[in-house]
């Protein structure tokens, strides 16, 4: 067996660093050299994240300066958006390769950026170089990539229900809703996490703009004046089930659309559409996909054929964030796409 690559992971205590581990832990060709965190330096990696003790029983977080110095030519940054981009300049200049978690370089445009998150971008002159972390849209250019972005989960979740109607112009309105589980939030809690203050809430978060649009404009090439999107926190802990209510640039029937639908997503290893019948698995349930990378895409048509509700439905921190990473990275050094995401998924969940 081929000796397997040293990795590290930075920002490793939060919930998208421990999914990387998690996965990393029986991947065939990665291994974990060193999880970085600047406020738990020291302390047993199964002390914060007590499903790993088992995989990691004597890991320590170490340093960022400790991190600098490991021999491990592949850098997973889990960092807060923002915090990111000058962390991986550096790395980057010590000839290691980058796969960013956070926003910073999922926006080619620094203008784009700074209009979305309203900051300017610490290292514009790197966001030519990033490749867009979903490799459906980007396969052929990750080999070799120095720096791949990571994606929105909400995004990415947008971008599967819509990609096959982009593609053929056909999307003449979109109006978009996320659903989502807590974890989205992030490790720490706050107002929006905080699970005596979240459970059994339907918290209309964002019920226009969500600054993930500025992905599917770049990624889809439909106008930003065509779609809105907003997002819904309800009683999950992962997951996101996007809703798409779209107006078609005209009339289709419905063995168009799943000729369409199954011709973009065919060959793909974790996209696939779910079946016609029965009606109640039409409209993708993020329940049967928690704990893997996959993607369930389906649909459903008005009688009109103009009218029709996209969905998708995915882990987001799975394929909305780590496992797309490990795929990406997978690609970026040569390994089997696959390789440490065959994971079946978790149900009953």
């Amino acid at each position: 067996m081929a000796e397997k690559i040293p990795v590290t992971v930075w920002g490793a205590t939060g919930f998208i660093a421990g999914e990387l581990m998690r996965v990393i832990a029986s991947h065939p060709g990665m291994m974990v050299s060193g999880a970085i965190s600047r406020s738990s330096a020291g302390a047993l990696l199964g002390a914060v994240h007590p499903h790993l003790r088992h995989a990691y029983p004597e890991t320590l977080f170490i340093s960022s300066a400790q991190g600098e110095e490991l021999d491990a030519p592949v850098a997973f940054l889990a960092l807060p958006h923002g915090a990111s981009a000058e962390t991986a300049r550096r790395l980057l200049s010590l000839g290691r390769r980058v796969v960013d978690l956070s926003a910073d370089f999922r926006l080619r445009s620094a203008g784009e950026y700074e209009r979305w998150y309203g900051r300017g971008h610490p290292c514009p002159e790197l966001l030519d170089t990033a490749v867009y972390g979903l490799p459906e849209l980007h396969r052929g250019e990750m080999g070799g990539a120095r720096l791949i972005s990571g994606v929105g989960c909400n995004a990415t979740s947008a971008i599967c229900a819509l990609l096959p109607l982009a593609r053929e112009g056909l999307i003449e309105e979109a109006r978009i809703e996320c659903r989502v589980g807590s974890s989205e939030g992030g490790a720490h809690g706050d107002e929006g996490s905080s699970h005596p203050l979240r459970s059994r809430a339907l918290r209309v978060v964002q019920p226009f703009v969500h600054r993930h649009m500025a992905e599917l404009v770049q990624e889809l090439g439909v106008p930003e004046e065509r779609i809105t999107m907003g997002v819904t926190a309800v009683e999950l802990v992962r997951g996101i089930q996007c809703l798409a209510h779209v107006k078609l640039s005209r009339s289709l029937r419905e063995p168009d659309l799943w000729k369409l639908y199954r011709a973009a997503w065919a060959g793909e290893r974790f996209v696939s559409t779910t079946p016609a019948k029965p009606a109640h698995l039409r409209i993708p349930d993020p329940r049967f996909v928690l704990g893997s990378n996959r993607v369930l895409v389906g649909f459903a048509l008005a009688s009109d054929g103009r009218r029709m509700l996209a969905a998708s439905a995915l882990d987001n921190l799975m394929k909305g964030a780590a496992g797309s990473a490990v795929q990406s990275a997978n690609i970026m050094l040569g390994l089997e796409e696959t390789s440490g995401l065959e994971m079946m998924p978790v149900y009953p969940a």
